[in-house]
């Protein structure tokens, strides 16, 4: 009988992984990671991944990742995921059409959808007045579009503000007018989403990125 998988988990997934072992399905696997989805709303896909991932914020960390979906959590300590808030910059009036971004592109996260994660989680930073909006337009369009199931999972923490610490520290580093180290790990992300999230933000935030034309 398989027992309990030792982990630090997100405090996002407390209703998920402290109780009886939930009913997941893989869906997706890297080097340093396994995707299983949930069937919840709330949290979609969990994210079981060792120190070497991106932290992802519906994530658990391990020391070894588990041939199969574990049976149940031992949670040893608790962590809280990035979630930058109160960032005073310039902001853009947004043109962003979430239906239009989710799904497009290939791989595990999608450009598109990184693109609209970056928007997100920036428009949440600085308390946009038009994020209500971006944040119904998201939420009309993960119902209708299709994308990955580990892209919706991420979309669905990034609606409130949840984020990678490189996007948040990006996000942050850019209110206080110092973004170039911030930006080059966020760039370090993934093959092309770090890009992609940068994206995103500039959708958000009127400030050029570090090393762009004047």
């Amino acid at each position: 009988m398989s027992l309990p998988l030792p982990c630090a988990a997100s405090s996002l997934l407390a209703g998920l992984v402290d109780g009886p072992a939930p009913a997941l399905t893989e869906v997706a696997r890297t080097p340093v990671s396994v995707h299983f989805d949930t069937g919840r709303d709330d949290v979609p896909v969990l994210c079981v991944a060792t120190p070497r991932a991106v932290r992802l914020p519906n994530a658990v960390l391990v020391a070894h990742l588990p041939d199969d979906p574990p049976a149940g959590f031992r949670v040893t300590r608790w962590w809280r995921p990035a979630r930058p808030r109160g960032v005073v910059a310039p902001v853009r009036t947004l043109a962003v059409e979430p239906s239009s971004l989710i799904g497009a592109g290939p791989g595990l996260t999608p450009r598109g959808d990184d693109v609209l994660a970056g928007a997100l989680v920036a428009a949440y930073a600085v308390g946009h007045t038009q994020r209500d909006r971006l944040v119904e337009d998201t939420r009309t369009a993960l119902r209708t579009r299709t994308t990955t199931a580990v892209s919706r999972g991420l979309l669905t923490h990034a609606l409130d503000g949840w984020a990678v610490p490189e996007l948040a520290a990006y996000v942050v580093a850019l209110g206080v007018g110092d973004p170039g180290s911030a930006l080059e790990r966020l760039l370090g992300v993934g093959h092309t989403s770090g890009a992609a999230l940068a994206e995103g933000v500039h959708l958000v935030v009127d400030r050029e990125p570090a090393g762009a034309a004047a």
